[in-house]
């Protein structure tokens, strides 16, 4: 008894939550619905409805039930409130639609218990009851299907608009959202610019191709415009989020070097084949030893752009390291190889400090 009592209350209590927000509205509809009843089973009401308008009127009200099936339906938060149950989304999701499409023909099937009085009272063939009651059965299952199609039109039409969305891989993400600043950005453009810019006005005044073919000049000034735009690199290293590379997803020194090598080729690389393309064409031993030197340049500037040294004495070294390469490549070949040695000292000065970064 003591049990009977208290699931009682529980009932009552979880009523009353239900229908706290709309209290007055509720008791208002429990007592029009408990005098309709009382008014009709003691007599008060007659209503005598013949067969003709019983159909009329149950159209009526199945046209206002399939329209009321396309209102829309909060079923994020029904998920939400069922998440940790043992039932899929799908069944809860086809639930609660259920218990919408009942709650859609409540007022039908509160008609047809009317028409089966009238049926009843006045004789009329008694197949009308059973076609009623089919008629109800499939008024529900017509509404509950029209919410199924339109939840499911719904998800197709997100996934659709989702689907059309450029994806962009996360870490090609993570790396622009890094790496590109806007000085980078002007630097990049600035670069660009000049290279088009001095491509065309050396075209321009040439009248053949071997013209330039023994001329390291046009060589040299290509790769100081190359040294600019890798320059642009050492302001973006300090606006790489540190603090998750150091707390969520540390990573080594190969990660970063690559990373940011990745970076440069994503934004210049197109120059570069560009200037390999170029460069063929005029003078093929000139162009690979120049290659040779732009692809130094490139891992020494990397290097010192990783160290943790300030903006003004990374640029100093840089300037240096462009002034000795283009000195160097003025030499016989054989004086390339000088220009590792600055490459292994920036190299193993920027692995040994790369950390501090995680500090700052």
């Amino acid at each position: 008894m003591a049990l009977l009592i208290f699931w009682i209350k529980v009932a009552i209590k979880r009523i009353l939550d239900l229908s706290k927000p709309y209290i007055l509205f509720t008791l208002c509809i429990i007592i029009f619905i408990g005098a309709f009843i009382y008014a009709f089973i003691n007599g008060h009401i007659n209503i005598n409805l013949d067969i003709k308008t019983i159909y009329i009127i149950i159209s009526l009200i199945i046209l206002l039930s399939l329209v009321n099936s396309f209102r829309n339906h909060n079923l994020i938060s029904i998920l939400i409130k069922y998440s940790k149950s043992k039932y899929q989304n799908k069944i809860i999701i086809k639930r609660y639609l259920a218990k919408w499409a009942l709650v859609n023909n409540m007022v039908l099937i509160i008609f047809n218990i009317i028409a089966l009085y009238s049926i009843i009272k006045f004789s009329i063939n008694y197949i009308h009851i059973f076609i009623l009651f089919g008629i109800t059965i499939l008024s529900i299952l017509l509404s509950l299907t029209i919410m199924c199609i339109k939840n499911k039109y719904i998800n197709n039409k997100y996934s659709e608009i989702s689907n059309r969305k450029l994806k962009i891989n996360p870490l090609i993400k993570s790396a622009i959202y890094d790496y590109l600043s806007s000085d980078v950005l002007i630097s990049l453009i600035l670069c660009i610019a000049i290279f088009i810019v001095f491509i065309i006005s050396t075209a321009k005044d040439i009248n053949s191709i071997y013209e330039l073919k023994n001329n390291s000049n046009l060589f040299i000034i290509i790769t100081l415009i190359f040294s600019l735009g890798f320059t642009s690199i050492i302001s973006s290293i300090p606006q790489i989020n540190w603090k998750f590379q150091s707390i969520v997803s540390p990573n080594s020194f190969k990660y970063h070097l690559k990373r940011t090598s990745l970076v440069l080729f994503g934004f210049m690389g197109w120059l570069i084949l560009l200037f390999i393309v170029f460069g063929s064409f005029i003078n093929v031993i000139l162009s690979i030893k120049y290659l040779y030197c732009l692809f130094i340049l490139l891992f020494t500037i990397i290097n010192i752009s990783l160290t943790i040294s300030g903006m003004i004495i990374k640029v100093f070294f840089v300037t240096i390291i462009i002034v000795l390469t283009m000195w160097v490549s003025t030499l016989p070949i054989g004086f390339l190889p000088i220009l590792i040695i600055p490459a292994i000292f920036t190299f193993v000065k920027a692995k040994n400090e790369y950390k501090e970064w995680y500090l700052v």
